[in-house]
């Protein structure tokens, strides 16, 4: 058991569970039967958080970042892939590699059928990823292919001497039902970033021969980055206890990993992934006496980037019952260890509204809630409008504050100009 004096914290992520869909004028969100996260919403204070910017790419990697108190502006290396190759053993990047996110997918014909190659698992697809790679390394030796899981690869081109920023790469998830010509797939803006792209293009196309007739047919890359570091959790936020993330996201994985934090995985990146465990696992932690414990669910927003408004909201369900159920459990047969309990979606994910949207991961506030058994405010439930109401006509924080509003730490970088201290307004200190 943690000693009687100590405090733990817990941030639960529900990856791209807030939505601008509104069915009956619910969310997915609203919808969804969540008594536990209601709870908190009910007993603790409730806001809007920016967790994206529109001078960076809309994706889970850039706000978690800043969730766990790293400026992306100052940390994020362009794309996603080398924070994923990171979390891959016996892997590095030198400084003029780059690596790309290089999705297994279907293609049916030129038009992008599935993005996931209908979610094919890993038994399926690391075969075809090793065959693919033991074939083409003799004609492209300067490129290498990593398997991470089910249909998530990495594919590093070594010496590549580009910067990320002068490629384009089309990010699949975002693309169901538009055409795509593989030899055009990446493409360049100077006479250095063009002739990598052909390089890579021909690569695909190799790629594709070697894969007809599979479940997945074809290689998208996307989220071209370079080499991924940084410096330690305890620096950046001022928290010197033990910290953890649960998950099963290869960044999230990597960012643990480059920032000092332990790292558990657990479930898969799927609506059907081990709520239940993740929720153990979280209690576990916590009596084990670590103080800050993060736990990302993945499953909402796949749901959303499959178009599957029930599949969302019966994920956003389960991960209520089994996730975080268990720790509000925890901490009401435990209150001294109450330190406070955050519940924030990353972003939005918008794919319900149809697929192929340019806003699939918009730039709105996201909703989140705090319980630390002292604030409150007038929230009885917790989805995207009940919060909204709450805040009203305030602006809403930086996620960049999030550690420092859960109660973890006083030195998170702040960017939202809010102050410390109470605001006499029954919400938590800083917010």
């Amino acid at each position: 058991m943690p000693n009687a004096a100590l405090k733990s914290f817990v941030l639960f992520v529900p990856d791209g569970a807030a939505d601008l869909d509104r069915s009956g004028g619910l969310s997915p969100l609203a919808e969804a039967r969540t008594p536990h996260a209601d709870f908190l919403a009910r007993e603790g204070v409730s806001g809007l958080m920016r967790t994206l910017y529109p001078d960076l790419p809309r994706e889970s990697m850039v706000a978690q970042l800043g969730m766990l108190g790293w400026d992306p502006h100052l940390f994020y290396p362009h794309g996603r892939s080398s924070c994923e190759l990171l979390a891959l053993e016996g892997t590095h990047l030198a400084a003029g590699d780059l690596a790309f996110r290089a999705n297994l997918v279907q293609m049916a014909g030129p038009t992008l059928k599935s993005y996931s190659a209908e979610f094919i698992p890993s038994t399926v697809s690391a075969p075809l990823v090793e065959r693919i790679d033991r074939i083409l390394s003799r004609e492209f030796p300067e490129l290498k292919l990593y398997h991470n899981a089910d249909f998530r690869n990495t594919l590093v081109v070594y010496g590549a001497g580009v910067d990320p920023r002068r490629l384009i790469c089309a990010e699949p998830h975002e693309n169901h039902g538009v055409d795509f010509r593989l030899e055009r797939l990446v493409t360049g803006v100077d006479d250095a970033s063009r002739a990598l792209a052909e390089r890579i293009n021909r690569y695909l196309v190799r790629a594709a021969e070697l894969l007809a007739g599979e479940p997945a047919n074809a290689l998208f890359p996307w989220s071209a980055s370079r080499a991924f570091s940084l410096p330690p959790f305890a620096e950046v936020t001022g928290f010197t206890g033990r910290a953890v993330v649960v998950g099963f996201m290869d960044f999230l994985k990597g960012i643990a990993r480059a920032g000092g934090m332990d790292f558990v995985r657990l479930g898969n990146g799927r609506p059907d992934t081990d709520y239940r465990a993740k929720g153990e696992k979280v209690v576990e932690l916590l009596a084990a006496g670590y103080e800050l414990v993060v736990c990302h669910v993945n499953a909402p927003d796949e749901a959303s980037h499959m178009g599957d408004r029930r599949m969302k909201v019966e994920s956003l369900q389960a991960f209520d019952e089994h996730t975080l159920g268990p720790a509000l459990r925890w901490f009401r047969a435990h209150p001294e260890h109450l330190g406070g309990v955050l519940l924030a979606p990353d972003h939005y994910t918008n794919h319900l509204l149809g697929k192929g949207r340019a806003d699939a991961h918009s730039l709105h506030a996201v909703p989140f809630c705090l319980w630390n058994g002292v604030d409150r405010d007038g929230a009885q439930a917790f989805s995207e409008d009940e919060a909204a109401a709450v805040w009203r006509d305030r602006e809403p924080v930086s996620h960049l504050d999030l550690l420092r509003i859960l109660g973890v730490c006083r030195t998170a970088a702040s960017s939202s100009g809010s102050g410390s201290g109470s605001g006499g307004d029954g919400r938590a200190p800083g917010i």
